[in-house]
């Protein structure tokens, strides 16, 4: 079977509805769900809900206020053991400008031997052009430096065409949802959101980036007028983007 990875900010610091997360996860049928904006105990009270084959939690700052913010790489049907890295302003564990990535190993088939790089990533926001092309830089060495095929996904906070966009395409790392729906705008995000605004998502910040070797089968995010699709608003001002890829050449 292909995988199915869910991509989902959750912006945990506002609180998370555990069960209306899981539901989702368990109806898309993901294997892995890569979580950004989330707190450590919400990350294992959902794989424990899921119960999940492997979960990662890594920590990005503490804003003082509430409880530490992270990143999470959940391996529902298998593991997907990851590790932690920081990437900008890495000694000042207080500051929300503070980035980490983590970079996970995880089996693109249940049972068969090939193995995906995934890199779960919540780039700077904002103005910060410059410093989000440094994290891309980054996360292309990582991917490189695996030396096999990887799936990047996450919160890249910068609208499709950006210039992060071309250095991960010159890096040979597509982007699922322009290969399958191709002009289609897919918004991911809230400007300006406030929990249960009756507002349509006004712009993509999420995404799911394959390399070579791997191939999209689907990809797919909420829509505004869609049956139940008031309770994503309440959840968070992303939406998350749940992406199926196999081995290249897989479904010949």
């Amino acid at each position: 079977m292909p995988l199915t990875l869910v991509s989902w900010n959750l912006k945990g610091s506002k609180g998370v509805d555990i069960r209306a997360v899981v539901d989702h996860i368990e109806a898309a049928g993901a294997d892995v769900v890569v979580l950004q904006e989330v707190q450590r105990r919400q990350a294992r009270t959902l794989a424990q809900a899921l119960r999940a084959a492997s979960w990662r939690w890594g920590f990005k700052h503490w804003p003082i206020r509430t409880w530490p913010e992270g990143m999470a790489v959940i391996g529902v049907t298998r593991p997907a053991p990851a590790r932690t890295h920081a990437i900008t302003h890495r000694w000042a564990p207080w500051s929300g400008r503070r980035r980490i990535l983590q970079v996970a190993a995880v089996r693109i088939e249940a049972d068969a031997p090939t193995v995906v790089t995934l890199v779960n990533v919540h780039l700077s926001s904002g103005d910060a052009a410059a410093i989000r092309a440094v994290e891309a830089g980054v996360v292309v060495r990582l991917v490189a430096q695996r030396d096999r095929p990887a799936v990047v996904a996450g919160d890249f906070n910068d609208r499709p065409g950006a210039d992060i966009h071309v250095r991960f395409r010159d890096a040979g790392l597509s982007d699922v949802w322009a290969t399958l729906r191709g002009e289609d705008p897919g918004p991911t995000n809230w400007r300006g959101w406030v929990a249960g605004t009756p507002r349509a998502p006004s712009q993509r910040l999420d995404y799911v980036l394959i390399s070579e070797g791997l191939e999209a089968v689907a990809v797919s995010v909420p829509r505004h007028g869609d049956p139940d699709f008031e309770r994503f608003a309440v959840i968070s001002d992303h939406l998350p983007v749940t992406a199926t890829v196999t081995a290249a050449g897989a479904r010949a």
